[in-house]
């Protein structure tokens, strides 16, 4: 798989001008604008005990208690499936005035889908009648099965007429609800509550991260919202302005690439590796946490200035080496501008800046090794009036090395990143890619040892030099002592 890799990124660089023919003008097409999700109508489901916990995303209709109203939204209860489950009866064609289980369903949460067409407020209207304490509506588009919105109030009708919480989940989200108590090894009529927990938990995000599906697929592309906080966003800018530089050429090492499609950008490496701080630490666990994608692959923040003017053409995050199989794009401030765009979508793109707001999106195709080309993005031409500052951490098919890990900050925190980069990009330039890699990671071991082994070496020599100064000392005042002997004698 690596050599066909390998070939992959080869074709790639060799055909490069070919794939430049193609891009599209971005700044005349239509784009699909996000993101649209906010913190407003974010809410989660919840279930399980302390040792484990399982939770969904869900979005707060515009009618019923809303997120502001917290006691008013929280509800904890069990789920149930309504008869029937679209709202619809099966003869008449016609909604239901109550479910059918309305007993099952008095002081419990409904679950219903949209299949049949009904919309959100007069689903809320049967539940309540049917004594529901809360209504479940599954958007069941299996197209776009993460997809969630906000239920609107139809026509002419007041939002005030409902008073129990009213959410959506998605489809994938739908799935993972009736089968959380399923094992594999269950027969059908062991299973009970269709699969559904015994009882869970509905109450308003606040600030903890939500999930916006954008494409499911050509590319797979999502966004998160909160990954970060303000506090740790204003943090990376800290730690990167002392480091910017306009990189004029493309660094493995470094994780910089396609820098001659930049205009105007500069770039700060963050190196940390084994060696962060707690803030550090915390925010690598919430990304493994969040993407389930093994924080072993990650690698450190890189993180891009935008002065007004600004802009990053459209690229692919390929490196000589590797095809990252992800990459996580991170807003650190606040600003209008600029976006980052995706062109070759099958509806082209566009996701615009917030604080700590993160898109997600997978370099390669589903289970294979080989480069989506709809994945191609750029970054706008910043046209607003703040410098803003957006981070990238590139997730590679292969772990990154313990002793890149371990040594090359340390060489960092010392001054000699740059001394590090430059021997990188020699053994690779001379022995290509990867066995320069490989020969560099072997080098990061060996070079400390030797660097102790110098200490020590001069250590010893200052020991004996000091311990020959003593002796020649004591020979000399012997020396003096029996000369001083003889003279009395």
């Amino acid at each position: 798989m690596q050599f066909l890799q390998l070939i992959t990124i080869s074709i790639f660089f060799l055909s490069g001008c070919t794939f430049a023919r193609k891009e599209k003008d971005i700044d005349k097409l239509t784009y699909r604008e996000f993101p649209r999700r906010t913190e407003e109508e974010a809410a989660v489901i919840e279930w399980g005990h302390s040792a484990v916990i399982s939770a969904l995303d869900v979005s707060v209709a515009h009618f019923g208690p809303q997120t502001s109203q917290a006691a008013l939204l929280e509800v904890e209860t069990r789920p149930i499936l309504a008869e029937p489950l679209t709202g619809i009866d099966k003869e008449t064609r016609e909604a239901v005035t109550k479910f059918d289980n309305a007993e099952e369903v008095h002081g419990n949460i409904a679950v219903v889908t949209n299949q049949g067409k009904l919309d959100g407020w007069t689903m809320a209207k049967i539940a309540m009648k049917s004594g529901a304490a809360a209504l479940i509506v599954v958007n069941f588009d299996t197209k776009h099965p993460d997809d969630i919105y906000r239920l609107q109030v139809p026509g002419e009708e007041s939002s005030d007429g409902v008073d129990i919480p009213v959410v959506m989940i998605s489809y994938n989200s739908a799935n993972i609800l009736t089968t959380a108590t399923v094992t594999p090894e269950m027969e059908q009529e062991d299973i009970i509550n269709h699969g559904m927990p015994e009882r869970v938990r509905l109450y308003a995000g606040g600030d903890r991260p939500f999930f916006e599906d954008v494409a499911p697929k050509r590319p797979t592309l999502y966004l998160i919202h909160n990954l970060l906080t303000p506090e740790e966003c204003n943090m990376l800018i800290a730690k990167a302005q002392k480091k910017m530089q306009t990189s004029s050429s493309d660094s493995i090492l470094e994780m910089t690439h396609n820098t001659n499609k930049m205009h105007k950008v500069q770039t700060a490496t963050l190196w940390q590796g084994f060696w962060q701080l707690h803030a550090n630490k915390a925010i690598e666990e919430r990304i493994e946490q969040v993407t389930g994608f093994p924080a072993v692959h990650y690698t450190d923040f890189v993180v891009n200035k935008y002065e007004k003017g600004s802009y990053w053409q459209s690229h692919y995050d390929v490196f000589p080496n590797a095809i990252a199989m992800a990459t996580i794009t991170i807003f650190l401030n606040v600003g209008d501008e600029p976006s980052v765009v995706y062109p070759n979508a099958k509806e082209p793109i566009k996701i615009h800046p917030k604080q700590g707001l993160a898109i997600v999106h997978h370099n390669t195709k589903e289970q294979r090794q080989d480069l989506d080309m709809d994945t191609l993005h750029a970054t706008l031409n910043n046209n607003g009036i703040n410098t803003m500052y957006i981070a990238q951490k590139y997730i590679l098919m292969e772990p990154i090395s313990y002793a890149r890990r371990i040594f090359v900050p340390i060489f960092t925190m010392i001054g000699l990143g740059g001394f590090m980069v430059q021997v990188h990009d020699v053994l690779v330039e001379k022995f290509g890619a990867e066995q320069g890699s490989s020969y560099f990671n072997k080098l990061c071991i060996a070079l400390p040892v030797l660097i102790l082994l110098l200490i020590g070496q001069i250590f010893v020599n200052q020991l004996q030099g000091s311990n020959s100064s003593k002796d020649n000392k004591q020979s000399t005042d012997k020396a003096k002592k029996k000369g001083a002997n003889k003279k009395k004698d």
